[in-house]
């Protein structure tokens, strides 16, 4: 006979609410309680970490961040050029400034913090709102 488990809420006098799982036995119905992980009720899902990226600038951009699908994604913790080049191309200062006002980006010193991962289209675009300025390419991020 195949086992069988349920989960009991169970109110703790100092963690409030907690939930406990238990094994029924097949053959005599009598219940005892079990580590969800060594019962095999739930599985360990070991998700393999993205392979990471950074890039550093002249102007304070100090980034890291990885592929997500088509994505590319700008880890929470990066910091952003504090300014930009003067033929930074609008749409990056478009993008820096929705940032900003999302409050995803915040002022720090002479950069700015990422408070969230952050996705971009593309590693260039990433590149260049992180920088302030014209990307030279996908290349210029380099692997951790």
């Amino acid at each position: 006979m195949e086992k069988e488990f349920f989960v009991a809420a169970i109110e703790h006098p100092e963690f409030g609410e907690v939930y406990r799982f238990f094994e029924v036995d097949p053959a005599t119905g009598e219940e005892q309680a079990v580590d969800p992980f060594d019962s095999g009720m739930v599985k360990l899902y070991h998700e393999t970490p993205p392979e990471l990226f950074y890039i550093t600038s002249k102007r304070g951009a100090d980034a890291s961040g990885f592929y997500q699908g088509e994505q590319f994604v700008v880890q929470r913790g990066s910091k952003f050029a504090g300014s930009t080049t003067p033929k930074c191309p609008k749409r990056y200062l478009k993008l820096r400034e929705e940032l900003l006002l999302s409050g995803k980006l915040m002022p720090l010193g002479h950069q700015y913090l990422v408070m969230e991962d952050v996705e971009f289209a593309s590693p260039l675009i990433a590149m260049g709102v992180a920088i302030g300025g014209w990307a030279k390419g996908a290349h210029d991020w380099k692997k951790i």
